[in-house]
């Protein structure tokens, strides 16, 4: 008597581990880091994966990962914010001009802290008060903070004060075998993701990104909640600013250029809709390691740097495809 071949079926177990990866929002970019990472490592040999590469590869990941985490909680409440970069750009500056005209190292990063934080409440305000989209408020106010950055440093790096202090140590230093700036990164991500995933405010955020009428109608306060998301944008972009200057020992009006690309891209690339309602954190965070990761293959493999625009766009669709196929499969 012939056999006949069953098809195979998967299991209960096998299908409910299936379905719980489907559910990850970071299956895109978990996919895309990893094989990043396999294809340098073949390509570029022990180079890429020396520990100093890679402590390297994190650290310039921190800068636009911890600008990533209040991307994400403005995506997910269906807003954005262009101006990151120049956020990071004037503060970065404020701080160095304080320094030095000789005010105290805790004077000058508080002071830059808050010019960060007030051009975030400035965003949201212009925003709320003109009833203008966010995309189009931040796209001004973009180009006004690099432009007072220029005016300000007259367009020449500012890096004659002092820099024997804890505070410079601790920028170039690495606190476990890991960079400053990294552990500043996981605090801020920690932070981000206990606010949006486990406070009434982060629930609330997503209510508005997911369907803005309904929160209306359920008397949440739209406006107060955006103007806060953006003050917390600016604070966030703030502490990046004040992490380049401890790396750097200097403030540049070069620094931050071209970092909004890199930031929305990377809370895009991490499972944060754009169109608002839901944000990942972790993604985020993930998506910046994925960029940092592309930027120093490029370099290890002797590309010209430009072309780092056009593999991030490349992965940015990738990324997105891939966890969007991997959602729909049964």
């Amino acid at each position: 008597m012939e056999r006949t071949l069953q098809p195979q079926t998967r299991t209960e177990p096998e299908l409910r581990g299936w379905r719980r990866l489907q559910t990850v929002d970071e299956i895109g970019v978990i996919v895309a880091l990893f094989s990043v990472c396999a294809l340098l490592w073949l390509t570029a040999g022990d180079k890429f994966g020396q520990p100093g590469n890679l402590l390297q590869v994190a650290r310039q990941a921190s800068s636009y990962g911890i600008m990533a985490v209040g991307m994400v909680l403005l995506l997910a409440m269906g807003q954005i914010d262009l101006s990151v970069g120049s956020v990071l750009t004037l503060v970065n500056i404020v701080s160095a001009l304080l320094l030095r005209e000789g005010v105290p190292m805790p004077l000058a990063l508080v002071a830059g802290v808050a010019a960060g934080a007030v051009c975030g409440l400035l965003n949201g305000v212009l925003s709320v008060g003109l009833r203008v989209p966010s995309i189009i408020v931040t796209l001004g106010t973009m180009s006004v903070y690099r432009g007072l950055a220029l005016v300000l440093s007259k367009a020449t790096p500012i890096g004659n004060f002092p820099k024997n202090n804890p505070f410079f140590e601790l920028g170039s230093a690495n606190i476990l075998g890991i960079p400053t700036s990294v552990w500043v990164m996981a605090a801020v991500a920690l932070s981000g993701h206990l606010l949006l995933a486990h406070t009434a405010f982060g629930w609330r955020l997503q209510a508005i990104g997911s369907n803005t009428q309904a929160a209306r109608f359920s008397g949440i306060p739209l406006a107060r909640y955006q103007i806060a998301a953006m003050t917390i944008m600016g604070f966030i972009a703030s502490l990046a600013g004040i992490m380049e200057l401890a790396f750097l020992q200097s403030g540049s009006p070069t620094t931050g250029q071209g970092y909004e690309l890199y930031v929305i891209a990377s809370a895009i690339i991490g499972g944060t809709a754009l169109a608002g309602g839901n944000g990942s954190v972790i993604g985020g965070i993930l998506g910046a390691l994925l960029i940092a990761v592309i930027r120093n293959g490029l370099v290890l493999l002797e590309f010209s740097a430009y072309w780092a625009a056009v593999v991030t766009g490349i992965v940015i669709v990738s990324a997105v495809a891939i966890g969007g196929l991997v959602k729909k499969m049964q």
